[in-house]
């Protein structure tokens, strides 16, 4: 049975409407599509991959369901260190009450990053 998109799209209201199918099944449908289209353009790719051509447009994965690699970036050891040190202010301000935290942030804005970690660990530890 072959239908134009204008009947696909009243069949499919029709159906919703009398609770024949759910929107979330009709959701499935499409996903599987996609997932489908995915694998066609794999196979694709590595077909022409075979002939020696490059492939046009498929995008290089290498495994199963893996992300496009991403470039690192270069980070030398101090703004390493740094951020090390910003990831444990992080950690101990966001467990702070706000009056706190503006203490501790009045501390690191005066005296620096190292004595605001202190103050709000001591703060941290501190049972309530």
């Amino acid at each position: 049975m072959r239908l134009t998109p204008t009947q696909s799209h009243y069949v499919l209201s029709s159906l919703i409407e009398r609770g024949r199918i759910r929107p979330s099944q009709i959701q499935a449908v499409l996903q599987e599509r996609e997932r489908e289209i995915a694998t066609l353009r794999e196979r694709l790719a590595s077909l022409e991959r075979l002939d020696g051509a490059s492939p046009r447009g498929a995008a290089r994965k290498s495994g199963k369901g893996a992300r496009p690699q991403r470039r690192r970036l270069k980070m030398s050891p101090k703004v390493r260190a740094l951020r090390r040190l910003q990831g444990k202010y992080m950690g101990y301000v966001r467990r702070l009450k706000p009056a706190e935290k503006a203490r501790v942030r009045a501390v690191r804005e005066k005296q620096g990053m190292e004595p605001a970690i202190r103050m709000a660990s001591s703060l941290v530890a501190r049972p309530s």
